[in-house]
C-alpha cells in the first residue's frame, strides 16, 4: 500500500515540476518579450518555445516517451539558458529576496518539486540503479544548456564550464564523495570569480536552480545507491582496452592544457618579481607527479584488464569474485601506493595552482575544476579499492592418510581393502582443497599426496619453501594458509615417518625464521583427530600472528581400531558441503552440531592488530623502481623523506586492538571473517 501511495505522489510530483517549470518559462518569454521588444531574437525564442511543447506532447502521446523525455529535457537546458545568460535576460544582483520575480519563484519551486520526488522516490520506491557516467537527462539538460548561449560571445567560457560540471557528474555516478569538495570549491569560486571574469550579466537563482534541478540525483545517490564500489564502475571496468586507453590520453591532454592556461601567468601586466621564480620552482614537483600519475593510470588499468580477462574466461561476474581477483592480481597493494603517488599529485596541483592564480581568466578556472575532480576521482578510487579489497594469499596442503597410529605411537597397517577406501577419499579430499585455493584466488604452492608417510626431514624443507614465497621480491603474501589431513598423536603432533613427529612449536620456529618482522599471519587448518589441543596452546603465543582452524571429534575412540577419525570430514563440512563464504550466523548452529565432527578455532594474541600489509617506504621506493623509467628513479630518494602514512588515525590502533583483544579471549565470535573470502568457524 506504501509502495503504490509512494508511486502516486512520484507520479503527481513529476508532473507538478513540468508544469510549474513550463508555467515560469512562458512568463519569463512573456516579461522578457514586453520589456524587449527591440530584441529580435525574443520572438525566435516564443516561436521555439511553442513549437517545443508541441512536439514534446505529440511524440509523447503517440508512444515515443523516451523521445519525448529527450526532446524535453533538451528544451530545458536551453530555456535554463536563456533565462539565466543572454542578453534579454535580467540581471539579479543578490541583495534581497524582493530581486526574485515571478519566474524566479516558479523555476524555484519546480526545482523543489523535484528534489521531493527524487527523495520520496529513494526514500519508499526502492528504485533499480544501474552503473553510468551521465543519464540521459543529465545529457540533453547540459546539451540545451550550451545550445542556449550558442551565438554569444561567452559561448567558449560556457563550454569549458559545462565540461567542468559534467566531470563532476560523472564522479559523483561513480560514487565519490570526496568530489563534492571539488563541487562546492567549483561554485564559490564560479561565483565570485568566473561569471565577473566573463563579463556575463546572469540571474543567480535562475542558475542556482539549474545546478540543483541537474546534480542533485547524482548528489543522493552517492548515499542512497544500493550499488557497491565495484558494482558502481563495473562500467569502467569493463570497456575496451582501446578505450580505456584513450581515456588516458585524454587526462594527459586535460592536464597539459591545465598548465599551458597557468603559463599563461606570464602574460600578465604589472607581475609581482617573487611570482615567476615560485611557479617555475613549484612547476619542476608539478611535471614529475604528473607523470608519474600517467603511467600509474595506465599501469592500473592493465591490472583492471587482467582481472577482466580472468572474468570472461571464468564466466562469473558477481562482486565478490570480481573482489577475489583484484586481491589475486595485487590491485590492493598497487592501489596503496599508486593513492600515495596521487596524494602527492594532487598536493602539487593545488601548489601551482596557488603560485598561478589568475582571478581574471575564466578559462583557467574551468579548466582548474575539470582536472581537479578526474585526480580526486582516481584517488578516492584507489583508496576505496585498498580499503575493499583483500589481500593476497598463498596455501599448502598436505595429505598423507596412508597409516595410523595407536596411542602408544605404533603403527598399525591398513587391510587392503581399507587402504582402497582411505586412498580414495584422499583424492577426493584434494579435489576439494584445490577447488577451494582456486575459488578464492589463494596461490597453490602445491599439494603433497603419500602412501607410504611424510619424513620429517621433506616436510621440513618443504614448509620452509612455503613460507619463503613472495608476492614479489621482498613483498611477503598477507596470509599463509598450512592445510594438513593426517594421522596424529594424542597431544596433536603430526604423525611422520621414522617415528618422528611434528609439533606446533617447531612450525611455529619455522614461520619466525622467514617471516618473524613480515605482518603477514598463519592459518592452520588441520584436519585431523587430536589438533583441537592446539588450540588451547594457540592464545598463549606471542608477537607471532596464528590462527588454528579444526575440529572435535565426536565419535568414540576405540584403542584396539586405532585413529578412527573419519578422514576429511571437516574439509567437507567447512569446504565443500557448506561453503566458508556462504555462512552466517544463523548457519552456525548447524556447523556445531554436525555429528561427526564440531569445528572449532583458535588465534594468538597479536591476531587483532593484524592489518593487511601496509606500503613501506621501502615498498613504495621498490614500486616506482619496478613501474616507472630509469630517470624517475631519484624520486625514491625524495619518498625517503616524506611522510607516505595515509592512516591518520593509526595512532590509536593500541586501544581498538586491546578492545578487540579482550573480545577475542572471552567472547571470540562464532564465525570470522579472513578478508580472504572464507571464515574461521568455530
Amino acid at each position: 500500500m506504501l509502495l503504490k501511495v509512494s508511486n502516486t505522489i512520484a507520479r503527481y510530483s513529476a508532473a507538478l515540476c513540468f508544469l510549474l517549470f513550463l508555467a515560469g518559462s512562458a512568463n519569463g518569454i512573456r516579461e522578457r518579450w514586453l520589456h524587449h521588444v527591440s530584441d529580435a531574437s525574443i520572438h525566435f525564442l516564443a516561436i521555439a518555445y511553442s513549437v517545443a511543447v508541441l512536439i514534446s506532447m505529440a511524440t509523447y502521446i503517440y508512444g515515443y516517451r523516451e523521445f519525448a523525455k529527450g526532446f524535453c529535457h533538451l528544451w530545458m537546458g536551453v530555456l535554463f539558458s536563456v533565462l539565466s545568460f543572454t542578453e534579454i535576460a535580467f540581471d539579479h544582483p543578490i541583495d534581497s529576496l524582493h530581486d526574485l520575480d515571478a519566474t524566479d519563484i516558479l523555476i524555484m519551486a519546480s526545482t523543489a518539486v523535484h528534489c521531493f520526488r527524487a527523495l520520496i522516490v529513494r526514500l519508499c520506491c526502492k528504485p533499480a540503479y544501474e552503473t553510468t557516467f551521465l543519464t540521459s537527462e543529465e545529457f540533453f539538460l547540459l546539451l540545451g544548456f550550451l545550445s542556449g548561449t550558442t551565438g554569444t560571445m561567452h559561448f567558449a567560457n560556457m563550454l569549458t564550464i559545462i565540461l567542468a560540471v559534467t566531470t563532476h557528474l560523472i564522479a559523483f555516478h561513480l560514487k565519490s564523495s570526496i568530489v563534492m569538495l571539488s563541487a562546492v570549491a567549483l561554485c564559490l569560486t564560479g561565483s565570485i570569480y568566473f561569471f565577473p571574469a566573463s563579463n556575463v550579466n546572469y540571474n543567480p537563482f535562475i542558475l542556482s536552480a539549474f545546478c540543483i534541478h541537474l546534480a542533485f540525483e547524482s548528489v543522493i545517490d552517492i548515499y542512497f545507491s544500493r550499488l557497491s564500489l565495484i558494482e558502481s564502475w563495473k562500467t569502467f571496468i569493463f570497456l575496451q582496452k582501446c578505450i580505456h586507453r584513450l581515456q588516458v590520453f585524454v587526462v594527459l591532454i586535460l592536464e597539459a592544457l591545465f598548465y599551458g592556461f597557468c603559463m599563461q601567468l606570464i602574460q600578465q601586466p604589472h607581475l609581482p618579481v617573487y611570482k615567476l621564480p615560485v611557479f617555475v620552482l613549484l612547476s619542476i614537483p608539478w611535471l614529475w607527479f604528473h607523470f608519474m600519475f600517467i603511467i600509474t593510470c595506465w599501469g592500473f588499468l592493465g591490472k583492471l584488464e587482467e582481472c577482466c580477462i580472468v572474468l570472461n574466461a571464468r564466466g562469473e561476474f558477481s562482486d565478490n569474485f570480481m573482489s577475489e581477483i583484484m586481491a589475486s592480481k595485487g590491485i590492493r597493494h598497487f592501489c596503496l601506493v599508486s593513492q600515495i603517488v596521487t596524494l602527492y599529485t594532487l598536493l602539487s596541483t593545488v601548489m601551482l595552482t596557488a603560485s598561478a592564480w589568475q582571478p581574471t581568466n575564466p578559462v583557467f578556472i574551468a579548466e582548474l575544476f575539470i582536472v581537479l575532480p578526474v585526480e580526486l576521482l582516481v584517488c578516492d578510487m584507489l583508496t576505496k579499492l585498498g580499503k575493499s579489497v583483500g589481500g593476497t594469499a598463498i596455501g599448502y596442503a598436505v595429505v598423507a592418510p596412508s597409516h595410523k597410529y595407536s596411542p602408544t605411537g605404533g603403527v598399525i597397517v591398513l587391510a587392503e581393502n581399507a587402504f582402497q577406501s582411505v586412498n580414495t577419499k584422499a583424492m577426493e579430499l584434494i579435489s576439494i582443497v584445490s577447488r577451494f585455493f582456486s575459488s578464492h584466488m589463494i596461490h597453490n604452492f602445491g599439494t603433497d599426496f603419500s602412501t607410504s608417510g611424510i619424513s620429517a626431514d621433506y616436510i621440513k624443507k618443504k614448509i620452509d619453501s612455503f613460507f619463503e614465497q613472495r608476492v614479489l621480491p621482498g613483498l611477503h603474501y598477507d596470509t599463509y594458509i598450512l592445510y594438513y589431513s593426517g594421522y596424529v598423536l594424542d597431544n596433536g603432533n603430526w604423525a611422520l615417518t621414522d617415528n618422528n613427529t611434528l609439533s606446533l612449536h617447531a612450525i611455529l620456529k619455522q614461520w619466525r625464521c622467514k617471516n618473524s618482522s613480515a605482518g603477514a599471519r598463519l592459518i592452520l587448518f588441520l584436519d585431523t583427530a587430536h589438533s583441537d589441543k592446539w588450540v588451547d596452546d594457540v592464545w598463549k603465543v606471542e608477537k607471532d600472528i596464528i590462527a588454528i582452524q579444526t575440529g572435535k571429534l565426536m565419535v568414540t575412540y576405540d584403542p584396539e581400531q586405532g585413529n578412527v577419525f573419519p578422514l576429511g570430514e571437516l574439509t567437507k563440512l567447512l569446504w565443500d558441503d557448506v561453503r566458508i563464504s556462504d555462512v552466517s550466523q544463523s548457519d552456525s548452529y548447524s556447523l556445531k552440531n554436525s555429528k561427526k565432527v564440531q569445528p572449532v578455532y583458535g588465534v594468538s594474541r597479536e591476531w587483532c592488530s593484524f592489518k593487511f600489509h601496509e606500503p613501506t617506504v621501502e615498498d613504495i621506493c621498490l614500486h616506482v623502481e619496478q613501474n616507472f623509467p630509469r630517470f624517475i628513479k631519484p624520486i625514491t630518494k625524495i619518498f625517503t623523506h616524506l611522510p607516505c602514512n595515509t592512516n591518520v588515525l593509526g595512532v590509536f590502533d593500541w586501544l581498538s586492538n586491546s578492545f578487540h583483544r579482550i573480545k577475542m579471549r572471552l567472547f571470540p565470535p562464532a564465525i570470522y571473517d579472513t578478508g580472504h573470502g572464507f571464515k574461521l568457524v568455530g
